[in-house]
């Protein structure tokens, strides 16, 4: 096949970043009447500016609605961005051999499906992302089939390497997804987002629908695979347990936009934004002589079609100064590979887990 041609942001990759998204942007137009004339727009992803290193794990948490499953799905453009630069070091598009940061943004469809790839989505819901009318091993081999790596008589060979992997029997090769439990659809959706060997795996919530005692052996077996096959995990969740559990880093958001970013150890003993500090709050402490000091916070969610000026979190804020309800507070360092958008964060003392 001949080599397709290089984009203008095609670029030479000069750290470990796998993916980078800068000023990232997807908002769903309101429509009214019979003309169904825009009046509006609901912004999910606001502004987004976030980085994955190679073999990493990003948690990226928040309250339901704040537009996480919306910005994972918008990076591998299964939502159309509406603005941005998501920049992906990639081998796929490479024209001599070497890994380049290329835009996604700006790819041509049959760009953009070498780029799926080299990254793939675990679904939240593991019965509706699993087709009811196809067997397993249709399943995981529709991906191959779609890219034209079908094998013939040796895919079904790798199929059952991959069930394997996963934790199920090559007799569940011939089964359909409702003769499965739940964990173990997720494990099917697991091993179709393997079957192409991406470098990057978006989760979108994968454990969310899962028992408890099913979530612990579902993120144990992420982890191994992320081991054996080098992989880099989005981790989208809303259970700070489960995501301190699993990530390296952790990214917080509020309302479409980034609240925080730092490793997990860091941003879990010394949040620096108080809405970090409300969430990190509420996380159930396993000793019963410990009297729970929760900060509720007052007030609703801000509405994304009709955001407050300045910082978003400012009406549910229990520091709040003037300069926060006027200007929208930036994205910056302040210690070493933690970010913060607080007008405040030099000067606050938060309390940590």
């Amino acid at each position: 096949m001949a080599a397709l041609p290089q984009t203008q942001t095609e670029q030479v990759s000069t750290n470990n970043h796998l993916l980078e998204v800068k000023g990232l942007k997807k908002y769903f137009p309101i429509q009214k009447g019979l003309l169904r004339k825009t009046v509006g727009y609901v912004k999910a992803v606001d502004d987004l500016n976030f980085f994955v290193r190679e073999g990493e794990t990003l948690g990226l948490v928040g309250e339901s609605g704040c537009g996480k499953s919306t910005a994972g799905r918008s990076i591998i453009r299964l939502y159309e961005p509406t603005a941005g630069q998501i920049l992906f070091k990639s081998r796929a598009l490479s024209t001599d051999g070497n890994p380049k940061l290329v835009n996604l943004m700006d790819l041509k469809p049959e760009e953009m499906k070498l780029i799926r790839k080299e990254i793939s989505m675990v679904f939240q819901d593991p019965i509706n992302s699993l087709n009811p009318r196809m067997t397993v091993s249709d399943i995981v081999a529709e991906p191959m089939v779609i890219h034209g790596l079908d094998m013939g008589a040796e895919t079904e060979e790798v199929i059952i390497r991959l069930l394997e992997r996963v934790g199920l029997r090559p007799d569940h090769l011939r089964r359909y997804p409702h003769e499965f439990s739940g964990g173990q659809r997720q494990r099917i959706g697991i091993a179709r987002a393997l079957s192409l060997n991406p470098q990057l795996v978006i989760c979108d919530e994968p454990v969310s629908a899962l028992d408890v005692s099913i979530q612990a052996q579902t993120l144990n077996l992420l982890q191994d695979l992320q081991k054996d096959f080098n992989l880099s995990y989005i981790f989208v969740a809303h259970d700070l347990s489960v995501v301190q559990h699993i990530s390296d880093r952790v990214a917080v958001m509020y309302v479409g936009k980034m609240a925080e970013i730092a490793t997990a150890d860091e941003l879990y003993s010394h949040p620096l934004h108080p809405y970090t500090e409300a969430l990190l709050s509420s996380v159930p402490k396993p000793d019963p002589l410990y009297e729970s000091k929760r900060i509720v916070m007052q007030g609703d969610v801000a509405d994304p079609s009709n955001p407050p000026s300045g910082c978003y979190f400012h009406p549910r804020c229990r520091y709040v100064q003037d300069v926060c309800k006027l200007k929208t507070p930036e994205l910056r360092e302040l210690r070493p590979d933690h970010f913060v958008a607080c007008h405040r964060a030099e000067e606050l003392t938060l309390q940590g887990i």
